[in-house]
């Protein structure tokens, strides 16, 4: 069976939902794994009611949640529509397969990909995914979320010109750029690389086709597209003008500030999301679970 018809398969045991989404290193392959590891099928979970459908699912299907999960978690309804109350991870297998399953309200995803307030799912959307069947809305969301990214990757980067394995490098570190579990032993410091060199085909069907796009021989043209900052999800633009006069960004020597305003945007954005959605996923995970996965992290890194 393929990973649409895995995911497909496992939202069929699943109770009513949006959308179903594929992502990470048990979907695409990425480096970094030896030949007996198997990676989770990450997926993201879209619903249009988040406690509503851990109720459901709790009821369905208890093997998804660990021994010590405290339903009382289910019952808080304060705070309803904050993002990190409408978000949460689940583990489990189905099918002899692990499953890590990121469950979202679209209304706070949808708001994660108009304004990168948090990133959390929108970093997420910006690499490799697989889906069927997806909403016009969400599908055109993350379409533009794409060309953000692709804007972003562009003003970050100082160089002219860049092979795209690079361009795709630095669209996927700034989705983990200043993470905390990057300084955490278990996670592969190498890991926004890992997931480009293991899938350029991929990320040349999601980027190379741009307008934006264009190549010299083997490389890509940066055109530090400054006049498209107006385009960007409104944080990222409003931190950018808070650093820079908006009078004095067309500038050429602006480029090393946008790229520096661009990194500390996302030095804030990344490390404080992390923590925070590690903190909601633990509260969906139980505690035996989340602290078996963080043993199983360090053991890893034990081992390498």
């Amino acid at each position: 069976m393929d990973n649409l018809e895995l995911i497909k398969n496992i939202r069929k045991n699943l109770p009513e939902n949006i959308a179903i989404i594929g992502y990470g290193s048990g979907i695409f392959k990425q480096q970094g794994y030896d030949r007996n590891e198997i990676p989770d099928k990450d997926i993201i979970l879209v619903v249009e009611n988040f406690r509503q459908f851990l109720i459901d699912d709790y009821k369905m299907n208890k093997d998804h949640f660990s021994s010590d999960f405290d339903v009382r978690v289910l019952e808080d309804k304060k705070d309803k529509y904050k993002f990190y109350k409408n978000i949460g991870c689940l583990k489990f297998y189905h099918d002899n397969v692990h499953y890590k399953m990121m469950i979202i309200s679209e209304s706070a995803l949808i708001y994660d990909l108009k304004t990168w307030n948090h990133f959390g799912m929108a970093g997420r959307l910006t690499k490799p995914i697989l889906y069927e069947d997806l909403k016009a809305n969400l599908e055109n969301l993350i379409l533009k979320n794409r060309e953000n990214i692709l804007i972003t990757a562009l003003l970050f980067s100082k160089d002219n010109y860049m092979k795209k394995e690079d361009l795709y490098k630095i669209i996927s570190k700034l989705t983990y750029m200043y993470d905390f579990r990057t300084i955490l032993p278990g996670e592969r410091k190498s890991k926004s690389e890992d997931i480009v060199n293991g899938a350029v085909e991929k990320f040349d069907e999601i980027y190379l086709q741009s307008p934006l796009i264009t190549t010299k021989g083997s490389m890509v043209i940066n055109p530090h597209p400054i006049e498209l900052i107006e385009e960007l999800p409104v944080n990222l633009k409003k931190h950018i003008y808070a650093r820079i006069k908006q009078n004095q960004i067309e500038k050429s020597s602006s480029i090393n500030e946008i790229s520096k305003a661009i990194e500390t945007y996302f030095m804030k954005t990344n490390f404080t999301n992390s923590i925070r959605l590690a903190i909601s996923s633990s509260a969906t995970l139980g505690p035996k679970e989340t602290i078996k996965h963080g043993i199983a992290k360090f053991q890893k890194h034990l081992k390498k």
